[in-house]
């Protein structure tokens, strides 16, 4: 074993603990000053130093056995170290030292301070990576043994399990940047009346919805307004006809009103209706419990006429339709609008201000680019591909992306939810690989690895190598 090399990799990988006297007298004592269990490729080290101060009686002779254990009761010992008298020493190197090659020994020089280092190694094994290393402390005195104690000294943490490489996916270019803002307003209307009066019921707080909506997009020098869609809705309640016109007229309305405010051409305002919004009950219908429900959504959700439907409502479930009338007929009257606009493509070095204050501005592409100006595993490196899944979320491109981010953190059950919307491509196959690495299914993860190395992919074949280590 080349103990030089191992020196150098224990300064790296070990983990140093100071441990109490193993024996200790007025005069002085026997004293582990550091020492420490650390893995090396296949191989487990254990590296000990001790300091002898205590002077030893003539035929006194101490044996320090290390001991590798864990809480299963697996035990390996390993060759022993012993601390002798002169006397003592002479008898260890004639008999002992011919049974006990690979024993350790030091004479002790009583008035002096001694130090000595033990350095041993042995095949890995798994239960080894919660393994603690001990002493076991066997004293004498003219040849007679001693006590046993047991004085743990260091303890092995498994080295962090690596992370396989991964590969990311760059976003294609967005040519046109749309984006879409939308809500609905409640706006209230008398019985009959298409016309809109801004100071009727709440009229004024929904309407303001929509004006902040515009105002908002338009404050912001980066976009450019291209198109309003307003959809209105009227509520199931009364004849199909008169909520036909009614839910025409009152969109109208709306559209008018929205063009007295500002400068947008008629043609850029779309408008579209439902006479009735039964989609609307269906789903108020379904977040509801009680009794005659299965009835009721049978009736909602049939072929029928809607003006059937609502009278059978009003006689077979008279208790249920006034219900309906009082406290759901309003929330199915509704304005929904959606405002699309263009915003413009962003440099480098423009994005990330953007993302500080608006990202959803940014294309997908544009927020990769941003990220690759960050180092990779740092919080705004994650936040970036955090933030493109987010407002991206259908995107297969976004998802693979964040998974492999999910993955850098170890995160395998966030990691497998954004794998499910990822691309059938190879860097999916890849990522799978390192979930099931990550969850030590080993087999399964070469297995994956393999078909992203035969479909191209170099960071597979790294990864190959390092299942390979670790079998």
């Amino acid at each position: 074993m080349k103990t030089g090399a191992i020196f150098i990799i224990a300064v790296i990988l070990s983990l140093m603990i100071q441990a109490p006297a193993l024996a200790t007298e007025e005069t002085g004592a026997v004293r582990t000053t550091s020492s420490s269990l650390y893995k090396v490729g296949k191989e487990l080290v254990v590296s000990i130093s001790i300091d002898i101060t205590r002077d030893f009686s003539p035929n006194e002779s101490m044996v320090l056995i290390p001991v590798v254990s864990d809480s299963l009761e697996h035990r390996l010992e390993l060759p022993p170290i012993y601390i002798n008298s002169r006397k003592q020493h002479i008898i260890f190197l004639r008999e002992t030292r011919k049974k006990e090659k690979e024993a350790q020994a030091l004479q002790r020089k009583n008035g002096e301070r001694q130090t000595l280092h033990y350095l041993q190694s042995a095949p890995f094994d798994k239960w080894m990576n919660r393994a603690t290393l001990s002493l076991v402390e066997k004293s004498c005195g003219c040849g007679i043994p001693g006590t046993e104690d047991f004085t743990c000294i260091a303890r092995l943490h498994p080295q962090p399990t690596p992370v396989p490489q991964l590969a990311f996916l760059t976003p294609q270019i967005e040519k046109s940047k749309i984006r879409k803002e939308k809500g609905s307003a409640f706006i209230d209307f008398p019985v009959n009346a298409t016309a809109i009066n801004d100071k009727y019921s709440n009229n004024a707080a929904e309407l303001n919805k929509i004006i902040e909506t515009i105002n908002t997009i338009k404050q912001d020098s980066n976009v450019s307004i291209t198109h309003i869609g307003i959809h209105g809705y009227a509520s199931p309640d009364g004849p199909l006809k008169v909520n036909e016109r009614l839910s025409h007229e009152r969109t109208q309305a709306l559209k008018e009103y929205v063009s007295r405010l500002y400068t947008f051409e008629k043609k850029n305002i779309h408008t579209s209706y439902t006479p009735e919004d039964w989609e609307g009950f269906e789903a108020l219908l379904g977040d509801t419990t009680f009794r005659q429900k299965e009835a009721v959504m049978e009736i909602v959700t049939g072929d029928i006429h809607p003006d059937r439907k609502e009278r059978i409502l009003k006689t077979q479930f008279p208790t249920f339709y006034r219900f309906a009338l009082e406290h759901w007929f309003t929330l199915l009257r509704h304005s929904d609008y959606t405002i699309e606009y263009y915003v413009r493509p962003f440099t480098v070095e423009e994005s990330q201000k953007v993302f500080d204050t608006n990202p959803r501005n940014l294309s997908l592409e544009e927020m990769f680019r941003l990220a690759l100006t960050h180092s990779p595993g740092s919080r705004m490196y994650n936040k970036i591909f955090m933030t493109a899944a987010q407002l991206f979320p259908d995107n297969p491109t976004a998802n693979l992306n964040a998974a492999c981010i999910a993955l850098m953190q170890k995160d395998t059950k966030t990691a497998a939810s954004f794998l499910k919307k990822a691309p059938a491509v190879p860097e999916k196959t890849l990522a799978e690989g390192v979930v099931s690495f990550l969850q030590d299914d080993y087999e399964r993860a070469e297995t994956l690895f393999q078909q992203a190395k035969d479909a191209g992919l170099s960071q597979a074949a790294e990864n190959l190598k390092l299942i390979s280590e670790l079998k």
